[in-house]
């Protein structure tokens, strides 16, 4: 008959590491919520940003911070405007199209290359802009404009290292606008 497992040589020490192992992941477990709930919190506050830009203004928080970039530049082109948003360009376009269809933007072609399209903003979407909750980026992109350079690598890097371990993931919303989420 094989002895116990009690009267094994290490066993001790064998079920204090499983304590361990088991407090361990406890903990690890206490501290994926913990930042689990900072997602939360922060997907919250943008949703609740872009409920008042759209209760204060009629238009969506993309389309407030395409009003904003225009503004900020008239004459931009929609490249320029899709760079700037960190959007595809068709997304940008198609984000200029809302804006022509609302009277809030209108385009100009240049006389001397009619590809060349500028975006300016009509008196209707200075009004919406003079009128328009801050920032115009929205809560996300402000916060992280603020955080210290290496703050934002690391939090990059991290990032990064949460979306790898995702079991679905699309990057597709890399270049979509958080409001059209």
């Amino acid at each position: 008959m094989a002895p116990l497992a009690k009267n094994k040589p290490g066993h001790k020490a064998s079920a204090k590491a499983k304590s361990e192992a088991s407090a361990s992941a406890g903990k690890h477990h206490e501290q994926a919520m913990v930042v689990l709930q900072q997602f939360r919190f922060i997907f919250k506050s943008v949703k609740k940003h872009f409920r008042w830009v759209e209760e204060e203004t009629g238009v969506s928080g993309s389309q407030l911070w395409a009003l904003a970039q225009i503004a900020a530049a008239p004459g931009l082109r929609v490249t320029e405007l899709a760079r700037a948003l960190v959007i595809h360009q068709s997304t940008a376009s198609n984000l200029v199209d809302r804006l022509v269809q609302r009277k809030l933007v209108r385009r100009d072609r240049s006389s001397t290359d009619q590809r060349v399209v500028r975006l300016y903003l009509t008196q209707r979407g200075q009004t919406v802009v003079s009128k328009a909750p801050r920032p115009f980026e929205g809560v996300l992109p402000d916060a992280l404009m603020r955080l210290p350079h290496a703050d934002l690598r690391n939090l990059d890097a991290l990032l990064a290292a949460v979306a790898q371990l995702m079991r679905v993931r699309d990057a597709s919303g890399r270049r979509t606008p958080l409001a059209d989420m």
